[in-house]
């Protein structure tokens, strides 16, 4: 188990939600901030409020000035920066990257395999299909995991409880080992570091 992991569960216990990869950015992140702890749904969406045997099942809240949470783009594996430094792409590198992200919104909108078919249209598809394995896909953004990267910058509660608690866990974070690179106020996302295992 890597630090982020152990940092993870070890937070829970206090009461903390830590997540990975929220949805795209920041604004969109927080939307993701689940309402309570391991929350159980039906095929359908919808949270389960009684058990088989007919009683009610008491979901503990997440405390929105207790949750740290990295989202898509701190932990984005840069599938532009690979086709560039693929030196595959010579004439038509603008035309392939306009129509690549033309496709990565049709991916976001449920359509499969079309960046592959603009890869295969300029002949970079080895690119799409030589990833790492183990890279978290969700539409068309592929992510890194927190076993595949050493650091990430986090959204927490800014306000003066958030700061106060975030300040509190920072003897938890260290004993995980990690670290903690923050300015000590609300203005500045924190950046936690571990070391693979």
């Amino acid at each position: 188990m890597n630090g982020f992991r152990k940092l993870q569960a070890r937070l829970k216990e206090e009461g903390w939600y830590v997540g990975w990869n929220h949805y795209c950015c920041q604004s969109c992140a927080w939307m993701d901030v689940p309402d309570y702890f391991d929350p159980q749904y039906d095929k359908d969406g919808y949270l389960i409020r009684e058990d088989k045997d007919g009683n009610e099942i008491e979901y503990k809240d997440v405390d929105l000035a207790k949750v740290l949470f990295n989202h898509s783009q701190d932990c984005e594996y840069d599938v532009h920066e690979e086709f560039m430094q693929s030196g595959l792409l010579e004439e038509g590198e603008d035309d392939f990257f306009e129509e690549l992200e033309e496709a990565q919104w049709a991916e976001e909108d449920g359509e499969e395999g079309v960046m592959l078919e603009v890869a295969k249209k300029y002949g970079v598809e080895s690119v799409l299909e030589n990833q790492p394995e183990g890279l978290l896909r969700d539409g068309s953004w592929v992510c890194y995991p927190p076993e595949m990267q050493q650091e990430s910058t986090f959204c927490f509660n800014g306000d003066k409880e958030g700061v106060k608690n975030l300040k509190a866990i920072i003897p938890i974070i260290e004993e995980c080992g990690c670290s903690i690179h923050w300015n000590g106020k609300g203005d500045m996302r924190p950046s936690i570091s571990w070391e693979l295992e």
